[in-house]
């Protein structure tokens, strides 16, 4: 039997960074290290981190002050960046360099004054993070009737899920 390897395999490069800067930070903080969410979607990297002293914790009221929270691949928004702060949290951010720039951007248009558009996948934990950036002037498209959603406006912005395939974009659902 012959073994064939696809080009590309494994976890992205933004995974790849996010489970990396887990398995560090137990090691430069003496306080309780978790997780906001699951690092990435993967069980058993969720796991093995945990076996690592990293847990998985589901909301900020699991943190109390002095616990070292992650932030994972997919990114939070301004609002959870500083509730954590606020709370007295160590933030180590694992959120994926694209997923950031997506975040960047739908800022940026926002502060422009464009009403932004966000391709992706309306409940994907990335996508709520950069409509989070762009704030209550935005909208996800996910599919094809979305469209009819979008308000008129002046001018628009538009930035795309970093994980969203081109083939499946805007198919009706």
């Amino acid at each position: 039997m012959k073994i064939v390897r696809a080009d590309n395999y494994g976890f992205c490069y933004g995974v790849k960074r996010a489970v990396k800067i887990a398995q560090q930070a137990p090691k430069g903080y003496n306080n309780n290290t978790a997780t906001l969410g699951e690092l990435v979607h993967n069980p058993r990297v969720v796991e093995n981190l945990a076996k690592q002293s990293v847990a998985c914790a589901q909301s900020l009221n699991d943190f109390k002050a002095g616990d070292v929270i992650i932030f994972r691949s997919h990114g939070e928004g301004p609002a959870v960046y500083e509730e954590a702060k606020a709370k007295g949290l160590t933030l180590v951010d694992a959120t994926c360099p694209h997923v950031k720039k997506a975040q960047q951007s739908a800022q940026e248009l926002a502060r422009e004054g464009r009403f932004v558009i966000i391709i992706g996948e309306k409940h994907h934990p990335e996508v709520q993070s950069i409509l989070a950036w762009a704030g209550p002037n935005a909208i996800v498209v996910e599919n094809e009737e979305d469209i009819a959603l979008v308000p008129k406006q002046a001018s628009y912005g538009v930035v795309s899920q970093t994980t969203f395939e081109a083939s499946s974009a805007l198919r009706s659902s």
